[in-house]
């Protein structure tokens, strides 16, 4: 079979999987499965029941001429023959139920809003549904927006003008029945074993003169009292109650708002007490922060209590990969499943068995059964006969030295070998965002892009990236852009030094969010590359401080606490804007309108400076987008975005310049 480079356009061919839900006996699956429409340029996504056996039966088949139908967030009833979702094929998002036994799907809730989270009550009498109520209007002017809160942004959401809230719905009455307090954000519902109480996180009552930080409360049936039950000292991503009802657990910190510290189990037994760390000796951090620009799924839960409450599976990411551990309530972690090359995004585990979504290098994910043993079982191959017809190229690993001795880890991948190449293989710097994410072994669209267009593409993480730690996730605190932007020119140097085929001529260099951050600062401190995109990236850190949705918090949390009044020449000395003199880069800006993460402003700024500076620059603005553009953006606009980077690559590409070369290490 003869095959082919993957273009830009083969965004559109990708089938994603997400979401597992192990029925109770552990014997099946039901999962989500999203596809492009281009010709609607959006996503659909159908639930499907696979048992690893046979091929996986798709349940839900939705057409609708003028929308595209999300079928997601599945789960099983308790005898496992029906299965619950969410869907918006009616309009808002409602939960849904569908038999296993035959039959058409019923609409169960009728909110008003969209319903974004449920969970079934123990005797599947109630759903606890989770909904956002609108704030009153103080004005009758739709185009007057009075703001009262203080974080009042959301990236992807805009202008926050509504509260989250649960509701108990009755499956019998359809009644429906607030529970929490209207004025205050919540999440992450959770039923006691008896279904007595449901647990769950909640915002303080007046959050701006304390802090941002979820509570945990207790819902008491019986009495319907709601009291605290653990005040938080830092962010709660997950919370279960084990199925004897003895122990809640949370993952988390107790370390404030964006802090570099693992996220581990927290046990709790009774309210009041010191939360328990008990992945205390676990060296790195729960979840998974490994990036790609092709995944759609949900990556919930983050752990899962084994039956007899004495146990816990987790996921968990160590550098470049992530996989799953199990955890003793004596603390003592035995490995379950973990590949170097793979990537773990989701999974369940019932009645002793596995299921996970497992991405690497060349799948953007597929579902697999994974035995006692270790082994697995492939349950789905979605995208097989594509990629199957596709020319890749494979990530070659290395691991590098930073100026003070830091291990690191990098990649670079070469054109494969069916593309058109020179003698001297052009070179593309790719830097990722966060700081506090990773690259690793998931698929990377943009990255086999570049390497088909005959270009090789090296990435690195860089102190201050998740999954090596905590002393390394802190390794950039208020130190952005000077020991990890040496981290990742090393990395560069590194190939350049030991792959004599790459072009120390040709350099290019692109990133995104505080990928793009390094990027502005890097070609305002070297004039090493030929061509640069930045993407939804910072310049100015003095107005992202009043500007962004996660602004001054954010960013006094990685500068030590330095803030606009006090510390404005620091602030200053470190953003990308106070170089632009210095800029001689050919430069292609990407921005979306609709990026509330890093403003837009962010972007304009940085392109007037440049144009009065004589740079050759161009401004690529993209309506109707957010942070998210390169990840879940419409088809067609991400879509325009890897064209917009190949292109202006390609534009500056002219060939081999090596009889004028320029030293490649220099800075000014």
């Amino acid at each position: 079979m003869t095959k082919r480079l993957i273009t830009a356009d083969d965004l559109t061919q990708f089938t994603f999987t997400g979401s597992p839900e192990l029925s109770p006996d552990g014997k099946c699956a039901v999962y989500v499965v999203t596809k492009v429409n281009k010709e609607k340029n959006g996503y659909y996504s159908s639930l499907y029941l696979a048992d690893g056996l046979s091929e996986p039966r798709r349940l839900t088949f939705d057409y609708m001429s003028d929308k595209l139908v999300k079928n997601h967030k599945p789960s099983f009833s308790k005898d496992g023959r029906s299965v619950y979702f969410l869907s918006d094929r009616s309009g808002k998002s409602q939960v849904w139920r569908l038999s296993l036994d035959g039959g058409d799907s019923q609409v169960l809730t009728d909110f008003s809003e969209d319903v974004t989270d449920y969970l079934l009550s123990p005797d599947e009498s109630v759903l606890v549904c989770q909904s956002s109520i609108k704030d009153e209007r103080e004005i009758e002017n739709d185009d007057v927006t009075v703001v009262r809160r203080l974080r009042y942004l959301a990236n992807g959401k805009g202008i926050i003008s509504s509260t989250e809230a649960l509701f108990l719905f009755n499956l019998q009455s359809h009644e429906k029945r607030l529970l929490t307090d209207k004025t205050r954000n919540v999440c992450n519902p959770a039923f006691s074993p008896d279904g007595k109480k449901f647990y769950f996180c909640q915002t303080k009552a007046e959050p701006d003169k304390t802090d941002y930080l979820y509570d945990i409360y207790i819902f008491d049936f019986e009495t319907n009292k709601t009291t605290l039950f653990y005040k938080a000292k830092g962010n709660i991503y997950d919370l279960q109650v084990s199925p004897d009802g003895h122990w809640v657990a949370f993952a988390g910190n107790e370390d404030g708002e964006c802090s570099p510290e693992n996220i581990g189990i927290r046990l709790l037994q009774k309210m009041g007490d010191v939360a328990e760390n008990l992945t205390e000796h676990e060296r790195r951090s729960l979840g998974n922060y490994v990036g790609t620009d092709v995944r759609f799924d949900e990556g919930r839960p983050v752990f899962v209590w084994s039956e007899d409450g004495q146990s816990l599976t987790y996921l968990v990411q160590d550098g470049p990969a992530a996989g799953l551990k199990r955890i003793g309530l004596n603390g003592n972690i035995s490995t379950l499943y973990f590949k170097e090359k793979e990537v773990i995004t989701s999974f369940d585990s019932k009645n002793g068995a596995i299921v996970a979504v497992i991405s690497s290098a060349f799948s953007t994910g597929d579902l697999y059964f994974i035995n006692s043993d270790g082994t697995v079982k492939q349950a789905s191959d979605h995208n097989r006969r594509f990629f199957d017809g596709l020319d890749l190229s494979e990530p070659v690993p290395f691991t590098y030295k930073a100026a003070d001795d830091l291990d690191l880890d990098g990649w670079v991948m070469f054109p494969p070998d069916s593309a058109q190449t020179e003698k001297k293989i052009p070179v593309v710097l790719e830097i990722h965002g966060g700081p506090a994410s990773a690259y690793g072994y998931s698929f990377e669209h943009e990255f086999q892009c570049l390497a088909a267009e005959g270009y090789a593409v090296v990435f690195t993480n860089p102190r201050g990236s998740r999954g090596y730690g905590a002393e390394f996730c802190a390794g950039c605190y208020d130190d952005w852009g000077r020991k990890d932007k040496d981290d990742i020119l090393r990395g560069l140097d590194y190939v350049l030094d030991h792959f004599p085929t790459c072009d120390r001529s040709r350099q290019f260099v692109t990133g995104g969010s505080y990928g793009g951050f390094m990027t502005n600062t890097i070609v305002g401190t070297t004039h090493r590359f030929t061509a640069a995109v930045t993407q939804r990236s910072i310049c100015n850190l003095y107005s992202f401080f009043g500007t962004s949705d996660i602004s001054y918090y954010f960013l006094r949390r990685y500068f030590n606490g330095a803030d606009l009044w006090t510390d404005e020449e620091k602030v200053m000395s470190f953003s990308p804007i106070r170089k632009a003199p210095n800029v001689t880069t050919p430069i292609c800006i990407i921005h979306s309108e609709e990026d509330y993460r890093c403003p837009i402003e962010q972007a304009e700024q940085w392109y007037v400076a440049l144009r009065r500076l004589g740079v050759e620059t161009r401004f690529v603005r993209i309506k109707g987008e957010n942070h998210e553009l390169s990840r879940s953006g419409r088809p067609k606009n991400r879509l325009s975005r890897l064209h917009e980077i190949i292109n202006w690559f390609n534009k500056h590409n002219t060939g081999n310049l090596s009889a004028d070369q320029p030293d490649t290490k220099a800075e000014v």
